[in-house]
């Protein structure tokens, strides 16, 4: 296996995918890749056992895996909704918020659901529909953060609004400036990348 043009395979599959994403939402591309390299990044111990026993849910029949989400808050001292999950670090009561907004439709068992998040596949588009509603929700009382990729990267971890709720000048953190210049430095490869292509048919 020639290892250097199989890993220029996955990266062209990924960055289809983001592209696909995005353009289904209408947002940034390289936002959506920006946020899931900073869940990635703080991946951990803890998130480790959360996908393990979400995984321990899926693999199993209908009715034990109800009865093992049922545990899931006396053992792990939480709800299950409150775990983040998968590759795009989203809570199961996040999902349920992005559906009732209509951005995608929500598998009816819980076991469904948790298998959705557990998708690797489809973590661009868990993501790219967070923004996106985020955008509109923001929209609705008349502030535009399309051009905002440092609060749209704040808000993914802190929810719709944050805990100040919507107001015209939102605060940003260290973790989504950061975000915004992982978005920037994608759109500047996504950028090169094509004008080699071009250079190379030209040629």
């Amino acid at each position: 296996m020639n290892l250097a043009l199989d890993f220029q395979a996955r990266r062209a599959a990924e960055d289809q995918a983001l592209t696909l994403a995005a353009r289904r939402y209408g947002v940034d591309a390289g936002l959506v890749a920006a946020i899931l390299a900073d869940e990635a990044a703080r991946w951990g111990v803890a998130d480790q056992l959360q996908h393990g026993w979400a995984r321990l849910i899926c693999a199993l029949p209908a009715r034990p895996a109800q009865h093992l989400i049922n545990l899931t808050e006396p053992l792990l001292r939480r709800p299950l909704g409150s775990h983040s999950l998968g590759r795009a670090q989203m809570k199961l009561a996040t999902l349920h918020e992005v559906a009732r907004s209509g951005l995608l439709s929500l598998p009816a068992r819980p076991q469904e659901q948790v298998r959705m998040l557990l998708d690797p596949q489809a973590a661009p588009s868990l993501v790219a529909a967070r923004l996106r509603q985020t955008l509109d929700h923001w929209q609705a009382d008349d502030v535009d953060l399309t051009r905002r990729p440092e609060i749209l990267g704040t808000l993914y971890s802190l929810g719709l609004s944050g805990q100040a709720g919507v107001h015209p000048h939102p605060q940003l953190t260290r973790r989504g400036l950061k975000i915004a210049a992982v978005a920037r430095q994608y759109r500047a490869r996504q950028a090169h990348s094509g004008r080699q292509t071009g250079h190379a048919e030209a040629g």
